[in-house]
């Protein structure tokens, strides 16, 4: 088995790193962002730091899809998304242009810089452009997997991706295809949270103390196998989405309509951030998951 242990940044990236070095056609932008893992590449004439400018960036990584380069952009989320979503949308989006954007700092992941730095609507806003297929990391299995793969993973992508140690589930296999997991299955079926990202921890330790409890790691957005999905959803009682992201910009209305499309009827708890900006700062992520009612406590009263 492969060690996966560590920040899931640095695991995502040294494999990013690795696939640089090898291939003369990939090409890492960003808009002054650092990444320990790439440091080393920064005197590289393929990688280009175009400093705080980020309708440039994706202006200029969309010129390079053009002429078949494989241009990947990171930086923080939601500078990655609202500063630029013009040129996200008709640059790269309307070009379908194989573009990869790896949005970090996703969430509460950096508590104290405020609402500018909260990346809880980008998910949903980023769903709004038709030709994105969007990736919610959850932990070091699926980083490695799919930074793995980038180069596979065709046409305007957006990968969202957390900091930290998130080495927890090794033994799950991940179909990139399918779109979702489950991460930890109850012999009951009573209840299943649909989470993704850092939010699968959680839900998988709130799980393990009641039995009757499932949980699905929903991690592609776009085009995931529904069809199955729907399947598992019917086998449960009672349905709980659990989501750092806001309830309109996050993973609730994605499966709201799926559901509605094949017209399911089920008992369903929504237990998201609220819709609205977050005035507040503090120095720990747990702190700010605890004042707005998203802890693992909260999620319990939900069982």
């Amino acid at each position: 088995m492969n060690n996966i242990n560590g920040d899931i940044r640095d695991i995502f990236f040294k494999n990013i790193k690795k696939i640089f070095i090898k291939n003369n056609k990939n090409y890492i932008l960003t808009n002054d962002a650092d990444i320990f893992a790439l440091k080393s590449l920064r005197n590289n004439k393929r990688f280009i730091d175009v400093g705080v400018a980020e309708q440039n960036l994706v202006n200029i990584s969309a010129g390079l899809a053009k002429y078949n380069k494989l241009p990947l952009v990171y930086g923080f989320c939601t500078f990655l998304t609202f500063r630029c979503y013009e040129q996200l949308r008709f640059n790269i989006g309307s070009h379908n242009l194989n573009v990869k954007i790896i949005g970090i700092g996703p969430g509460f992941s950096f508590p104290n810089d405020g609402p500018t730095h909260h990346g809880t609507q980008d998910i949903y806003l980023i769903y709004l452009i038709p030709e994105f297929e969007i990736y919610n990391i959850s932990d070091n299995n699926l980083a490695n997997e799919i930074s793995k793969k980038i180069n596979k993973i065709k046409g305007p992508t957006y990968i969202r991706i957390d900091k930290g140690n998130l080495n927890y589930n090794q033994d799950i296999k991940y179909d990139l295809d399918k779109g979702y997991e489950i991460i930890f299955k109850s012999k009951k079926k009573n209840t299943l949270i649909i989470t993704s990202g850092i939010f699968c921890k959680q839900a998988i330790e709130v799980a393990a103390l009641d039995n009757g409890v499932s949980v699905l790691n929903l991690f592609k957005f776009k085009k995931f196998n529904k069809k199955g999905f729907i399947e598992i959803i019917n086998q449960y009682k009672k349905i709980i989405i659990y989501d750092e992201s806001s309830e309109s910009g996050g993973i609730f209305p994605i499966i709201n309509n799926c559901l509605i499309k094949n017209k399911i009827n089920k008992n369903i708890e929504i237990l998201t951030s609220p819709d609205r900006q977050i005035f507040y700062y503090c120095q720990n992520r747990d702190l700010m998951i605890n004042k707005l009612s998203l802890d693992k406590e909260s999620l319990k009263k939900l069982l």
